[in-house]
């Protein structure tokens, strides 16, 4: 082959030279680089050219389609006066998906739930909702959601059976254990339903050999721990993170997955909002892996998470010992010791310009700043922050008139493992898992699935069969959310409601309502149970308490219609620190002592947190 050997893409090309060179030359067709008219161009917008192709796709595939086995559409025998074919409702409700109990509005079209959004009304979430409580709408019409009760592998027979038989079993084994003192156990998540709380303490006192286990995946229980210890109180009070210039987050994920997620966020990107001020607040993140907190962080620095209290520690000491700028009232506490700031950032490889910037910014802003631990780090560490925020008088951002409230407290992985050891040693004679799943959610070093094996009657009250379920004697289906009824409090002077938009697909019941009928006795149960019973506590309990104008039934209704009620009511005076909770924090490795965590508590996917105080032990 010669030197000049080429290439052709085609015959015409290798025998056609001169036309080709010609095509080559004129790079665009005639005509294409004309000007033109644009009221000679079609008046379709890009927009509905792709709706209609979208749609006649639609159609060709349904005109494919049978409907023959798809079920009928049966018409209105006589039409509800509140809906109009085409017109949406919307319906004032509570998301259970979290913690948080934000309120939501559900749009509906003919019945049917479509959209959740967040309800203006509340003055937690103001309207916000996040993408599980959007989502939560998706669980109500899962194909895989129980249609009625069935057997569990635990009882030896399989296929499905009655509500009645489900209910005369289970009563006649209540029965049973309060007769021979055998343990009832029930395993729930924590509790932001006063009626629900009301309700599982009489069923405690129908059956009073009965023990209720509360427990989390996720949760703030060191929080909750070193807020008594430093305060004498675990209702913790809300931030004011709108009015805080600088944050300093450790190991927080605040802005993720950790806290009343949707009002941080709210509050803390106020402060970000060019149309609102001038200056943005400030956000340094210290943590040891990403978090979505420390994505967003104007400067972010990378700590192992058992550095964390001597970083705290080294803070205050550079603020009050060495700027001598603490706000605290009394003197300074002597418990603590030294840590050098200069030591600490060349001991972890970190920037010292870095922290010496986060300490002037600290102080330039005292009394309007935050420092912030997350549900990880240890009761310790938690106390040191909140002693940093007492020296910084950042306690000013504390509302201590509106606090969190829980109804139940988390049980400690020993009540845990001390259940597991009675149920194989047959001191229990009955576990009722409460909406939970804690054969997947507990270690399986705590071997609570074995466990089940030696408890007589197992009861799974959930939406779908799970780990638990299948380990059960009887799975009970219950309501999906959008199906039940119930009242939420979060925090002081904040009622929510939750109300059904829909009635009952399947076989199933409310578990509150499946409560109430084995506390009867007889194994009685109408639909309208719960309801009666949530009624008749706010009649009797709450509203005297509201000192309100009008009689029950309008407060009711108004209260349904708007989802929501602020009452007056005070959580507490002015917040006092106390001395003594500063006795024994010292990091691992610091003068001599080493560290022994014990008394910790599970917080899912195997791990645990500590919920007791650091013991110093002699360097081996």
């Amino acid at each position: 082959m010669s030197s000049e050997s080429r290439y052709w893409k085609s015959l015409r090309g290798l025998y056609d030279k001169d036309s080709v060179n010609e095509a080559k030359a004129d790079e665009f067709m005639a005509g294409v680089t004309d000007d033109f008219d644009l009221s000679d161009l079609s008046t379709m917008s890009r927009k509905q050219f792709l709706a209609l192709l979208t749609a006649s796709a639609a159609f060709a595939a349904a005109g494919c389609n049978s409907y023959r086995d798809r079920g009928e559409i049966v018409p209105y025998n006589k039409e509800p006066e509140e809906i109009t074919p085409g017109v949406s409702n919307s319906y004032a409700s509570t998301c259970s998906g979290c913690g948080q109990a934000c309120g939501i509005l559900v749009k509906t079209r003919e019945g049917r739930p479509i959209k959740v959004d967040g309800n203006p009304d509340h003055p937690v979430n103001l309207g916000k909702i996040c993408a599980k409580g959007q989502g939560n709408i998706l669980n109500l019409y899962d194909p895989y959601r129980l249609r009625g009760p069935i057997y569990g592998s635990a009882s030896g027979k399989s296929g499905a059976l009655t509500w009645k038989q489900a209910d005369e079993t289970v009563i006649q084994q209540l029965e049973e254990c309060t007769g021979t003192s055998k343990e009832i156990a029930i395993l729930t998540h924590s509790i932001q339903s006063p009626t629900a709380a009301k309700a599982l303490n009489a069923f405690r006192a129908k059956y009073p050999t009965t023990r209720l286990y509360v427990y989390d995946l996720f949760n703030d229980a060191t929080r909750r721990r070193a807020w008594e210890v430093c305060y004498g109180a675990s209702d913790l009070p809300t931030i004011a993170w709108e009015r805080a210039r600088v944050v300093l987050a450790l190991e927080s994920d605040f802005l993720g997955t950790e806290g009343m997620t949707i009002e941080q966020i709210r509050k803390f990107t106020d402060g970000r909002d060019i149309m609102k001020s001038k200056e943005f607040n400030r956000l340094y993140a210290v943590e040891g892996s990403m978090s979505l907190t420390g994505a967003n962080a104007d400067y972010r620095l990378r700590l192992r998470p058992d550095a964390q209290l001597e970083f705290v520690l080294a803070l205050i000491n550079e603020i009050a010992v060495v700027r001598k700028k603490s706000m605290t009232r009394g003197a300074l506490s002597n418990q603590l010791p030294p840590v050098s700031l200069t030591s600490f950032a060349e001991k972890y490889s970190l920037s010292l310009e870095i922290l010496q910037h986060l300490v002037a910014d600290l102080i330039e802003h005292a009394g309007e700043s935050i420092v912030h631990a997350g549900d990880v780090p240890p009761v310790e560490v938690h106390v040191a922050v909140n002693y940093l925020n007492e020296i910084l008088g950042n306690t000013r951002l504390y509302d201590t008139a509106a606090r969190s409230v829980l109804f139940s407290s988390l049980a400690p992985a020993s009540e845990i493992e001390s259940l597991v050891g009675r149920m194989k040693s047959g001191q229990v004679g009955m576990v009722v898992h409460f909406g939970t799943n804690p054969v997947y959610h507990l270690p399986k070093a705590f071997g609570y699935e074995q466990a089940l094996k030696s408890v007589p009657v197992t009861v799974s009250l959930t939406e779908s069969e799970d780990e638990t379920s299948r380990s059960c004697s009887y799975v009970l289906p219950i309501h999906h959310a959008f199906e039940s009824w119930g009242d939420f409090k979060v925090r002081t002077g904040v009622y929510s409601f939750q109300q059904p938009v829909i009635a009952p697909l399947y076989d199933t019941r409310q578990k509150e309502a499946v409560l109430l009928t084995w506390m009867s006795g007889k194994g009685s149960f109408k639909e309208t149970q719960y309801h009666e019973y949530l009624m008749n506590n706010w009649e009797k309990d709450v509203f005297p308490k509201l000192n309100r104008k009008v009689d029950f039934k309008t407060f009711w209704y108004a209260a349904l219609h708007d989802g929501v009620i602020s009452a007056d009511e005070k959580a507490g005076g002015e917040l006092t620190f106390r001395p003594e909770a500063l006795a024994n924090l010292r990091p691992p490795g610091l003068d001599g002592f080493v560290v022994s965590l014990h008394q910790s508590h599970y917080v899912g996917d195997g791990a645990f947190a500590n919920n007791g105080w650091l013991q110093e032990l002699p360097h081996p």
